[in-house]
């Protein structure tokens, strides 16, 4: 990919980000139409729609994130722990992402949940750091697959109650996170 092509790609994800935190529907079309491009271009700079969305929610998420784990309190996984009950909170109250998973709930519990998905990737990627840097003797497999399972506990008590127009239950997830994270330390 070219330098202006990833320029106009990256103003591709910005536009669609402005449309989303308005609560509007992010459209390949509009987007296209707006861009002053045909939407077989836009594909191409993007992928799908789920891509798109996936990608923008992706970038958004590791700021909130990096920003739940530098505020979180503390020691070791207390702290991570801490981070995602942070993060948890933030998100839940997130207007856009509520529109979302509430109005295209299919949509957005696909590019937040499903295995292999950006947003619990990018999720899982900033708690396996955070947990290799809180116990160095974890870093790799054992860090990866503990940060993934936390991820999950969340996303489900989380978004899987949004989604079906219910209550977040994030002090239940803290509570499962708490005791995963204890077997795991004597593991």
């Amino acid at each position: 990919m070219g330098v202006s092509e990833k320029v106009r790609r990256d103003d591709a994800i910005r536009l669609a980000r402005r449309h989303y935190l308005n609560l509007e529907r992010v459209d390949m079309q509009s987007l296209a139409n707006e861009l002053g491009i045909g939407r077989t271009t836009l594909y191409r700079w993007v992928g799908d729609r789920d891509s798109l969305i996936s990608e923008m929610l992706s970038e958004m998420v590791v700021e909130v994130i990096g920003t739940a784990i530098g505020e979180a309190e503390g020691e070791g996984l207390e702290r991570t722990i801490d981070a995602m009950r942070r993060f948890m909170l933030t998100t839940a109250d997130f207007a856009p992402l509520r529109h979302l998973v509430q109005n295209e709930p299919e949509l957005g519990l696909r590019v937040m949940l499903a295995p292999g998905s950006g947003v619990s990737t990018a999720i899982t990627g900033e708690l396996t750091a955070e947990i290799e840097r809180t116990r160095p003797e974890w870093s790799g497999e054992k860090a990866s697959e503990l940060a993934d399972v936390l991820t999950q506990i969340g996303m489900a008590y989380e978004w899987g109650n949004i989604a079906v127009r219910s209550e977040p239950e994030i002090d239940r997830a803290i509570r499962a996170m708490e005791t995963l994270v204890r077997a795991a330390d004597t593991a």
